[in-house]
């Protein structure tokens, strides 16, 4: 082999140490943590279809409350289902009122600026709506009621250095 052909080997074999290295950190921290949402999500769609087998529902999302929940919305949008995971709490149902998330994040951006990160539905002992906006170096979640989408309380979180 000549010098460069033993040059481009080198880097080729150095840059799949590199691959390797960080599809590795990805699968054990990001991946593990996806992969378990996943399987809390897939366990209550279980209970959801053992409740209630005819009932059509959209993808699963999991919210952290005080206690985690996993929201579902029917596929004809009339309701929304609160699977808590832990089994021993009822699994709850909500009509949507007569307000929609689209505007109820729409009203958050205007009151507190920013940019949307998140808005989705979520149970903490109420049906609610989570706004999540980012201005600056600070991230503000504000919620709202599901049925009239009144404000319940904001949180600002500030990242100082």
């Amino acid at each position: 082999m000549t010098r460069k052909t033993k040059w481009i080997v080198s880097l080729l074999t150095a840059l799949i140490g590199v691959v390797l290295v960080f599809s590795l950190m990805y699968r054990f921290t990001i991946g593990y943590t996806e992969n378990q949402k996943e399987q809390l999500v897939e366990e209550a769609t279980n209970r959801l279809t053992e409740k209630a087998p005819n009932l059509k529902v959209e993808q699963g999302e999991l919210f952290n409350g005080t206690d985690a929940y996993v929201v579902f919305s029917e596929e004809n949008g009339n309701s929304i289902w609160f699977v808590p995971l832990d089994d021993k709490l009822e699994i709850e149902q909500r009509e949507f009122g007569e307000v929609k998330a689209k505007d109820v994040c729409a009203r958050s951006i205007e009151e507190t600026g920013g940019q949307l990160v998140s808005c989705k539905y979520g149970f903490d002992e109420r049906a609610l709506i989570e706004v999540v906006t980012k201005a600056d170096a600070s991230y503000t979640y504000s919620y709202y009621t599901l049925q009239s989408g009144e404000f319940i309380r904001r949180v600002q979180l500030t990242d100082q250095m």
